[in-house]
């Protein structure tokens, strides 16, 4: 279980599902939870970012994935 804390987010996940601020949200299928980041509030999860309650693949998720 990976846990990151950062201002006022809260993020924890188990490998199927991120808990942030007591929300969850499933993880997709690509997803495996190893590379989080929290960056000016926003969550990136293995090159995936959380906009709008939903997991998108943006070029700057994918950014901070691979760097």
């Amino acid at each position: 279980m990976n846990q990151i804390i950062n201002n006022d987010i809260y993020v924890s996940t188990n490998g199927t599902k991120a808990t942030i601020n007591g929300i969850e949200y499933p993880y997709l299928p690509k997803m495996k939870g190893l590379n989080n980041s929290i960056i000016n509030g926003k969550v990136y999860i293995d090159g995936y970012e959380l906009k709008n309650g939903k997991w998108k693949r943006t070029l700057k998720a994918l950014y901070y994935y691979l760097f």
